[in-house]
């Protein structure tokens, strides 16, 4: 699945941009980076536009002075105009949603030198816009069976469990991802306040999360 950033051409929007692009990652997005992808000598404007024909959402991050920018505006401008779905990640509070977006209930990130939860959230949104639910949910149950990683592997998870229900064939490939990938088999869940593991599988705690019945317990004893 491919996402498009739009951001500011500043030191602090490539920095922003750059490391929730690496987060992204992790949960199986690629997500553009325009400047990074444009190669000496070509048109900025048709590669950019190409990317963002390629895209499945547009995010906006909306760092200091992102709103001056008339590249990012034009950006907006064509996600919108093409009816894709787009979402305003906002780094600085004074840097407010703008003309189709203003409806739509913005994604505040509390600390940007943490931008896990960041990407979480944006993978919950994709997952839950009717444009994109299917293509995420695809997304992230391909990841998590190759998932290189326990932090990988609970992240995924973690998204995953955000979702109202799981149909039996994601169910299947989940189980399935468990069997052949350790990294998944062998995670376990994680709590953040106590900082420390648990002793369930994330796979178990996944299902207690999506309240399936105890009679379909995973993993098969």
């Amino acid at each position: 699945m491919q996402v498009f950033l739009s951001y500011r051409e500043d030191e602090e929007g490539k920095e922003y941009a750059s490391a929730l692009r690496e987060e992204l990652a992790i949960l199986g997005i690629n997500a553009i980076m325009a400047s990074r992808s444009i190669r000496p000598g070509a048109v900025w404007a048709q590669t950019i536009l190409g990317h963002l024909e390629a895209s499945s959402a547009l995010l906006c991050i909306a760092s200091r002075g992102y709103t001056d920018s008339a590249w990012c505006q034009q950006e907006i401008g064509w996600a919108i105009g093409r009816g894709i779905p787009a979402l305003w990640v906002c780094y600085d509070s004074k840097e407010r949603s703008v003309g189709f977006l203003m409806d739509k209930q913005d994604l505040t990130v509390p600390d940007p030198s943490s931008q896990a939860d960041t990407a979480r959230a944006i993978g919950t949104w994709l997952a839950t816009q009717e444009k994109t639910r299917e293509e995420a949910r695809a997304t992230f149950i391909h990841a998590l069976a190759g998932s290189s990683t326990y932090r990988q592997t609970r992240d995924i998870v973690h998204v995953l469990a955000t979702l109202d229900s799981l149909t039996d064939d994601e169910w299947q490939q989940i189980d399935k991802a468990a069997e052949t990938n350790r990294q998944v088999r062998e995670a376990h869940s994680y709590s953040e306040r106590n900082n420390r593991m648990s002793g369930m599988p994330v796979t178990d705690w996944l299902r207690r999360q999506l309240n399936k019945s105890a009679d379909n317990t995973w993993p098969p004893r």
